[in-house]
């Protein structure tokens, strides 16, 4: 058997797959990279944001309360120690915004979530601090599809150009 689908189906069979393809629109299994370290697989949307004014409308949307800040906090210098609480006493703020902090852990729609922005994209997985997708998240990520209608234009599919992302695109068989 080729490695690729040999490593693609070692975590979940084809068969399982298949059935999450049919029971989530919106949310793809991604398959981590395999030999990182936090290298996870995971259950992700990406959404699409152009201005820190749509990025807001879209937190809004999913329930998020933003922390922004009046002006930019202190942040780590590249190259200075830092003890473990000094480092995560930083704020993570999102690049190319004027000082909105990421979300990061956090709950919508009563779903535990990780959510992570970059400058353009916004990517929520709904597999947070696990190294494997189960059946209870693909139930979380069914129960947050119900409330993403609003926000299907915003949809990036899959949330990133790779195969390990388990969608229609690069996986066609295990969707029709």
């Amino acid at each position: 058997m080729d490695r690729w689908i040999s490593y693609l189906y070692e975590q979940h069979s084809e068969n399982e797959l298949k059935n999450w393809a049919s029971r989530l629109k919106y949310f793809r299994y991604f398959r981590a990279y395999g030999g990182h370290a936090n290298d996870v697989d995971s259950l992700d949307i990406a959404l699409k944001y152009e201005t820190s004014e749509s990025l807001l409308n879209i937190f809004g949307k999913l329930g998020i309360e933003p922390t922004i800040y009046l002006k930019k906090p202190e942040q780590p210098i590249p190259g200075k120690r830092y003890s473990l609480g000094e480092y995560n006493a930083f704020p993570c703020l999102i690049p190319a915004t004027e000082w909105i902090k990421q979300p990061s852990h956090c709950v919508i729609f009563g779903v535990n979530v990780h959510v992570w922005c970059e400058s353009d994209l916004i990517k929520v997985s709904a597999s947070p601090s696990s190294y494997i997708v189960t059946a209870e998240h693909v139930e979380s990520a069914e129960k947050l599809e119900r409330h993403l209608g609003e926000l299907k234009n915003n949809l990036i599919d899959p949330p990133r150009d790779t195969k390990h992302y388990i969608c229609p695109r690069y996986h066609p068989n295990i969707f029709s």
